[in-house]
């Protein structure tokens, strides 16, 4: 069917801006750009259309032209689908998380909760405990904190505190050494010590953590008994004496001491002195008794009581008996 009638509105080059010609309400295309304007008064024009497109990838990338609904949704889905989250981590390989389709899961591992409320994901951290690894607490007790660095206070440990938890190989001193002075034995620390005496010799008795080292009633000496001293006291019954000759006056040098041997008796209860001691004075053995005075390095011959005692022999060999002279 042939076309009678056409209606053309003023038209062209987007450029080419008619100069205050224009009415306010005036339609007008450009015909390089197919833009559609309004004239706002004689010099100004408001751009009010463009041409659609219906390019589901965009691919025009027309300044001048528009899309439709379904090209720009489909372009935006395909953008979409096609992008990632990529995520990397101290340990493990990395990962891409479709942004469409996939959901990136926040796990807590040991000593580790994770939550979310709304929008918001939450990562805590859990109190420790003997089975679990977590946030702890220090005493201000034991420890002091500063900037995040914990030290053992002087004294932070009590002894209740390290009973059985320290190994004996983790000390500077491990064990102590015993030693006679010739042979040592290292005892580990926790071992036991023990103290032997030897029969009729030593005695050793323990009490409370207190070691008594002493001797026994019955005393043997296997080898030789020195006392350095000046008086040696025997409260005992019997004597027994070995050695046939019987050292006296071992240290006399100035012959100024009497050698002799005495014994104590008592009469009408006063006590008395007896013996057979060679007197340094007159050079000769005095046989005496009676004497109160008990003699110390000599026998006071004039003490109160002293008498010369009797001897009664079975017989006198090969001896002179001298009345003497007048």
């Amino acid at each position: 069917m042939a076309r009678n009638n056409a209606i053309q509105i003023r038209r062209g080059a987007d450029g080419s801006v008619p100069t205050g010609s224009m009415v306010a309400g005036e339609p007008l295309f450009s015909t390089d750009n197919a833009k559609f304007y309004i004239a706002t008064d004689a010099t100004t024009k408001s751009w009010i259309g463009a041409t659609i497109l219906d390019q589901d990838d965009l691919s025009g990338n027309s300044a001048t032209s528009l899309a439709t609904q379904q090209s720009i949704k489909a372009y935006v889905d395909a953008q979409v689908t096609a992008q990632d989250l990529d995520i990397s981590a101290d340990s493990g390989s990395n990962i891409a998380i479709d942004l469409d389709s996939e959901v990136m899961a926040v796990t807590g591992g040991e000593g580790i909760d994770t939550s979310i409320s709304g929008n918001a994901i939450t990562i805590a951290g859990e109190d420790a405990s003997t089975s679990n690894k977590g946030v702890a607490s220090f005493s201000s007790d034991n420890f002091a904190a500063s900037s995040g660095v914990i030290t053992v206070k002087d004294g932070g440990i009590a002894n209740a505190e390290l009973a059985g938890s320290i190994a004996n190989a983790k000390l500077a001193n491990s064990s102590t050494t015993v030693s006679d002075g010739s042979n040592s034995t290292a005892i580990s620390l926790g071992s036991t010590m023990t103290f032997s005496g030897t029969s009729n010799e030593v005695t050793v008795a323990e009490s409370s953590g207190t070691v008594t080292i002493g001797l026994p009633d019955d005393v043997t000496i296997a080898g030789d008994l020195t006392v350095s001293g000046d008086t040696v006291t025997t409260n005992v019954a019997t004597v027994s004496i070995e050695d046939p000759l019987v050292s006296y006056a071992n240290g006399n040098t100035g012959n100024a001491v009497d050698i002799g041997f005495y014994g104590k008796y008592r009469t009408n209860g006063t006590d008395l002195y007896l013996g057979l001691a060679w007197n340094a004075d007159q050079t000769e053995f005095i046989l005496f008794e009676g004497n109160q005075a008990a003699p110390t390095t000599t026998v006071n011959i004039a003490g109160t009581g002293y008498a010369l005692s009797d001897l009664r022999l079975g017989a006198v060999h090969a001896a002179t008996l001298d009345g003497g002279t007048y």
